[in-house]
């Protein structure tokens, strides 16, 4: 089994492939709810964006491809970070223009934009960055064995926590 850097690299890559790869099929499958949920921003004129989306989607992809890839996984840990971050960035200043009723548009449960979600951002873009900070390099199959199962461990409370978040404002308006 490779180090504890390598081992953990190979984890967040594990997880982070995964969230993007649900993004990204998220983008592709419900294409036309997603650039709703774009347009419910009002950064960008309403005809500008499905082509966004399709370039946000592209983006995903070659991400997902550029964090699979040994030799540019710590470029893809980079890449990613931007993502997650410009994502957050959308949502900050959805939320400082007072637009607090919209739909995150990450896919999974619907969240509407809110401190949680910029936290969950704040905490992708870590992560992402993380993995373009630490040692690539061979951990062996025990080591891609552990590597991701922990990554789908992560994803797994990574969408229980989601599916929780989704619920909050039901919470709130009940209480």
């Amino acid at each position: 089994m490779g180090d504890l850097s390598q081992l953990a690299s190979a984890t967040l890559t594990s997880f982070l492939v995964l969230v993007l790869a649900r993004a990204a099929w998220h983008k592709w499958q419900a294409f036309y709810e997603t650039v709703g949920f774009a347009q419910g921003y009002r950064i960008v004129p309403r005809h500008l964006v499905p082509a966004i989306v399709r370039g946000l989607m592209g983006v995903e992809v070659i991400t997902i491809v550029t964090l699979l890839l040994p030799f540019t996984r710590p470029f893809g840990g980079i890449m990613a970070a931007v993502v997650f971050a410009g994502y957050g960035l959308l949502m900050a200043t959805a939320l400082l223009r007072g637009q607090t009723e919209i739909d995150c548009g990450c896919g999974g449960a619907p969240q509407i934009v809110s401190g949680l979600t910029l936290g969950r951002n704040t905490v992708l873009t870590v992560m992402a960055f993380s993995v373009g900070l630490l040692t690539v390099g061979p951990v062996g199959p025990a080591g891609a064995v552990t590597a991701i199962t922990a990554g789908i461990t992560l994803y797994a409370v990574y969408g229980v926590a989601e599916k929780l978040a989704s619920h909050l404002p039901h919470i709130r308006q009940a209480g």
